[in-house]
């Protein structure tokens, strides 16, 4: 790879200067400069950190809060230096380095020069107390820590989790790690092997390993970056005016939920066909379970008493979960309907959540549920935690879709229907969450179907189809037509009572 870097004292300073008037270098910071004239600077301290602070900070170890990452964490990188150091403000990156122990025996070479520490180093490190200045303390508090051990004792054996806790030991004395410090570490290694109670540590992660439901600790970071944007997004309501099954304007809206949410995950018929199987019981030829699929999802979304039931609490919300997907897929037996997954499953790259640990990532996950303030967050959230979750072996979105629903069923919200032609944008709101941890796609879609379903008058089922047909709900999501009905206009446009927005 071509070394875009240069640093003073590489090259003469009149040359230095030469190449800044031609612009063939731009200065990143003072003593620091890139060929990539045309980037910017914190772009470029982002690709080449390491490089550019181990030639600033010779023989520096990436510690503390930096530790347990690798890395830069929420801008700020952690260093322990040998030599009295300052913090130093870098394009995007603030390096916070302290005078401390150079490299110990353990510790990894890293990039640049650096050195990460070694896991018993830097669980020692971060057992010192610390105090935020600004932004986040240096060193983990005692929940961060036990969340960090969980985290190792989902990767680690029990032997190996106890030698760390030796070696953590053993090194604490050179790093000046007091001994009352210490125990913090001590302690959360004892609860994940078993040694100590679980209510020695404030790790809610930890807790749940003790009491036999671990969590994937990734899956709840991304469910807290979600529930953070959520809260910050602008509000989003769409009163119903009547309850699916009671006559009103809603009536024939589970039927259509029904519909979709089955057709965009396989399950396809036409509009007619699915009616004769959900009002006249008809079972074509050759798909009894395509045609459970259809009437087991209608006969949970058309009890307008059942989806008003969201879940007071986790054992509620599973116990719901697991009754709404047994009645979905009851036509499905070999896919262990009402019954979590025994094996790991995936689409495509994206791999979820480990069967041990669904159990204790959805009691984990839905403790943040209901810090939300709206049914819309609170809908847009739990279908995302249920999908991401992935906790049965088929029929995990049209599950994810009911535990939606019934939050904003519960407050007297409008539901929400995904429609054919907008699959993929459903299908690339979640994608965008799961593999970059990017909220604003899966936020933005499902408002705008939000917008959609309520839009729609569904007390006629024919006229209800009809304003579907309009809108173009029902054409092929990877249609060139679709592009262009999306670019010219919204699809609720159409219906008579167009939402501005």
């Amino acid at each position: 790879m071509v070394n875009t870097l240069v640093f003073a004292g590489d090259r003469p300073s009149s040359t230095i200067r030469s190449a800044l008037t031609r612009g063939d270098l731009v200065q990143v910071a003072r003593g620091v400069y890139s060929t990539e004239a045309d980037r910017d600077s914190a772009d470029i301290v982002r690709s080449h950190w390491a490089e550019i602070v181990g030639r600033l900070f010779p023989d520096a170890v990436i510690t503390d809060r930096s530790a347990r990452t690798g890395g830069p964490v929420d801008g700020a990188l952690y260093l322990a230096h040998p030599r009295k150091a300052r913090d130093l403000e870098l394009p995007g990156l603030r390096v916070r380095a302290r005078e401390g122990a150079g490299p110990h025996p353990g510790d990894t070479p890293y990039a640049g020069g650096l050195h990460l520490a070694s896991l018993p180093r830097g669980l020692a490190e971060n057992s010192r107390p610390s105090r935020a200045r600004s932004g986040a303390a240096r060193t983990l508090d005692s929940a961060e820590i036990g969340d960090w051990v969980d985290y190792l004792a989902e990767h680690n054996t029990t032997e190996t989790l106890t030698r760390m806790r030796a070696e953590a030991e053993e090194a604490a004395p050179a790093l000046g790690v007091e001994p009352e410090h210490l125990r913090v570490v001590q302690s959360a290694i004892g609860v994940a092997i078993g040694t100590r109670d679980a209510e020695e540590t404030p790790s809610e992660s930890l807790k749940s390993r003790s009491s036999g439901k671990p969590v994937d600790q990734a899956r709840i970071a991304r469910f807290e970056r979600l529930a953070s944007a959520l809260r910050s997004a602008a509000p989003q309501t769409n009163p119903e005016e009547s309850t699916p099954g009671e006559p009103g304007r809603t009536c024939y809206l589970p039927f259509y939920e029904a519909y979709f949410s089955n057709f965009i995950e396989g399950t396809e018929f036409t509009v007619d066909e699915a009616a004769d199987i959900v009002y006249e019981g008809t079972i074509p030829d050759g798909r009894p379970a395509d045609a459970h699929d259809v009437t087991g999802t209608y006969r949970v979304v058309v009890d307008p008493e059942g989806m008003r039931r969201r879940g007071e609490d986790a054992d509620e919300f599973i116990a719901l979960m697991l009754r709404r997907h047994a009645a979905i897929m009851e036509g499905r037996p070999e896919k262990r309907p009402g019954r979590f997954k025994e094996r790991a499953n995936q689409a495509g790259d994206t791999f979820f959540v480990d069967p041990v640990l669904v159990e204790g990532t959805l009691r984990a996950g839905f403790r943040l549920r209901d810090d939300l303030d709206t049914a819309w967050e609170r809908a847009v959230y739990t279908a995302f935690l249920v999908a991401e979750v992935h906790p049965f072996a088929d029929g995990n979105g049209r599950t994810a879709r009911v535990m939606m629903n019934a939050e904003l069923a519960a407050a007297g919200e409008s539901r929400i229907i995904i429609p054919t032609v907008f699959r993929q944008d459903y299908l690339d709101g979640l994608r965008a969450m799961s593999r970059r941890d990017s909220p604003d796609i899966l936020i933005k879609g499902m408002r705008y179907a939000h917008d959609f379903t309520h839009s729609v008058d569904f007390h006629d089922f024919n006229e209800a189809r009809e304003l579907l047909e309009q809108a173009h709900a029902f054409d092929d999501p990877d249609s060139t037509r679709r592009l262009r009905i999306l670019e010219r206009r919204r699809p609720w446009e159409v219906a008579p009572r167009g939402i501005t927005t």
